[in-house]
């Protein structure tokens, strides 16, 4: 058998919209060229002749699509040729493993702040860390200073060919990365869940959302005595104007964790940037 495969002239389509993912087609003519054979060319010969792409090989023109489905029909005119449409989708882990957009911004979000400088904790997962954080005493009169503090916002876009894994999302929400994951250290990035949108051809547009910063979400608190209000002393300033060499300083401040879970971000399955 002498099976030639060609790409149908004007055939290749792609198409594209801000709002979903890729998709493409591309068409062939797959034909026996000796004449002489009786046998009809059948599709699955036809399917699995050379040069006809398979599932899961990628496109020609993009990286992040796939071929999903074929599509075979027997030629009117022979029955030594049959025509293959080979459906492409970006489909994920399964047919490549890219995301297609990520964006980010920082921005500085403001904290109550009784210390500078203060010893950082590790970042397993704690409600409020039993240890006073040292650091320098900036607190006024027992009440804190609010300084901000640099927060990165993360977007990732991921379109899939299948449903997201809506039952991982929820899990994952308001968890932090148990291990460094794009980038990011153990511990600083916190998953804030995502939002997904389905268009013609099932095909799922995912983007999930993340936020960083500089102390992994970490937050000061003061201790509190029994009417509720933070333990104070009078402590003497060095070098202070006259008349100012006592000021009331916080004794006891803690780091705070309002998200103290850890999870394996891998199982969103976002993959990489192309």
């Amino acid at each position: 058998m002498s099976i030639v495969v060609n790409e149908k002239i004007g055939s290749r389509t792609l198409q594209r919209s801000a709002l979903s993912s890729p998709t493409g087609k591309r068409e062939f003519i797959v034909y026996e060229s000796d004449t002489t054979i009786e046998k009809p060319l059948t599709a699955m010969v036809a399917l699995r002749s050379e040069g006809v792409p398979q599932i899961g090989d990628v496109h020609p023109e993009d990286g992040s699509m796939t071929v999903t489905s074929h599509g075979i029909s027997a030629d009117t005119n022979s029955n030594l040729a049959q025509n293959i449409v080979c459906n492409y989708a970006v489909t994920g882990l399964a047919g490549g493993g890219t995301y297609t957009a990520m964006s980010t911004g920082v921005r500085g979000i403001f904290m109550d702040t009784w210390r500078n400088f203060p010893t950082l904790t590790p970042h397993e997962g704690f409600t409020v860390y039993p240890e006073d954080i040292g650091g320098v005493k900036i607190d006024v009169g027992g009440k804190p200073v609010s300084i901000a503090i640099m927060q990165q916002t993360v977007d990732i876009r991921s379109p899939f060919a299948s449903r997201p894994p809506f039952d991982i999302i929820r899990v994952l929400t308001n968890t932090r990365n148990a291990s460094e994951w794009q980038g990011f250290p153990a511990g600083v990035l916190l998953y804030l869940g995502a939002s997904a949108s389905v268009t013609n051809g099932n095909i799922w547009t995912t983007t999930h959302k993340f936020a960083a910063d500089e102390i992994g979400h970490f937050r000061q608190i003061a201790q509190k005595e029994a009417d509720g209000k933070s333990e104070v002393k009078q402590e003497e300033v060095p070098d202070a104007p006259s008349g100012a060499d006592k000021i009331l300083f916080v004794q006891k401040v803690f780091w705070a964790q309002k998200f103290p879970n850890l999870s394996n971000f891998n199982l969103l399955g976002l993959g990489n940037m192309p």
